[in-house]
């Protein structure tokens, strides 16, 4: 692979300190090994978590990770956690400039501005918005496009008001899965009305949905005119990955690494925590480079076909004084 990959040894440290987790470390380890050869770079510095969270919130961070405390039942800090989620955000930048993936830790599509956002009961494991921030500091418009199983809420508030970014997010339903946010209603406000889509798969579904939705995304897109393209990239759908209800396998990753089309592009780590690593990221890196293998697609049910329908009908309504559907 000719892949561009931002990595540092400071996403390791930030691990949890007195019991096990499911997004720990060695998430990274089988992320690079699954992706085999690849050009390895260094985040350039630190970010700036002031661009898209309060700053009552990143003090507390800060000084959770001092004292190595729960910031919930979900998400958990150690004594390196404020170190590596800075240079997290510098990672994701950094990706942005480089036109590849940032394989960083903490993930961060859950954290809005003041931490849990849109009424979510936690944040997820997430503590600064790494998207967010690539997105907040780079020139024009941007698009980004979150794959990851749940809903990237924080992402969705941090930008609800803004034109110049369009979110669109695929996610399990939610009213099936954490964090209970991403319905096709939520378009965003204001000026921004109608830049926030949100795309649901009932449980069960597979890569024929993906698939379907396909060309609907690479209209907005067209429309849109972005000149960049973000990842949100969450290998989490994958079949059997563990926390979610989706059969997505390569053929779904392969599409969605597509939608890059001769744009210029860049992608963040959310989550994947086992299968969806080791196959998922691989082939989403594929189809970023239009070396498709082109799996075989897995095939949803009927009932979860229809489902898929009329959720779908539901968005484009909803979007429908936006865009040319």
């Amino acid at each position: 692979m000719n892949m561009k990959v931002v990595y540092s040894s400071i996403y390791s440290k930030h691990d949890p300190p007195h019991f096990p987790h499911i997004e720990n470390s060695t998430r990274l380890e089988l992320a690079l090994d699954a992706l085999g050869e690849v050009e390895v770079l260094s985040p350039e510095g630190a970010g700036d978590p002031l661009e898209v969270h309060d700053g009552t919130y990143v003090e507390m961070v800060r000084r959770a990770s001092e004292a190595e405390e729960q910031i919930d039942i979900d998400t958990y800090t150690n004594r390196f956690t404020y170190e590596s989620a800075l240079m997290a955000l510098g990672g994701a930048f950094t990706a942005y400039k480089v036109e590849g993936i940032a394989l960083v830790r903490p993930p961060g599509h859950h954290a809005g501005r003041y931490g849990r956002a849109m009424g979510a009961p936690t944040q997820g494991f997430c503590i600064f918005n790494n998207i967010a921030y690539a997105a907040s500091k780079a020139e024009g418009r941007v698009a980004i496009i979150d794959f990851d199983v749940h809903h990237g809420n924080g992402t969705q508030e941090i930008f609800y008001l803004d034109p110049k970014v369009l979110h669109i997010d695929l996610h399990q339903d939610p009213s099936t899965i954490y964090p209970g946010t991403g319905f096709p209603f939520e378009t965003g406000d204001g000026e921004g009305k109608g830049t926030k889509v949100n795309i649901l798969f009932p449980p069960g579904g597979g890569d024929d949905l993906v698939l379907e939705v396909i060309p609907f995304i690479q209209s907005l897109l067209d429309q849109f005119k972005p000149d960049v393209v973000g990842f949100s990239a969450g290998f989490d759908g994958f079949s059997g990955d563990g926390l979610a209800s989706l059969e997505f396998t390569e053929a779904s990753f392969e599409a969605l690494g597509g939608l890059r089309e001769k744009r210029r592009w860049f992608a963040v780590l959310e989550g994947g925590y086992s299968v969806g690593l080791r196959r998922g990221l691989p082939a989403f890196v594929r189809g970023v480079e239009r070396k498709p293998e082109e799996p075989r697609p897995k095939e949803s049910k009927s009932e979860v076909k229809m489902k898929f329908t009329r959720s779908l009908e539901e968005t484009k309504y909803h979007l429908r004084e936006r865009w040319k559907l």
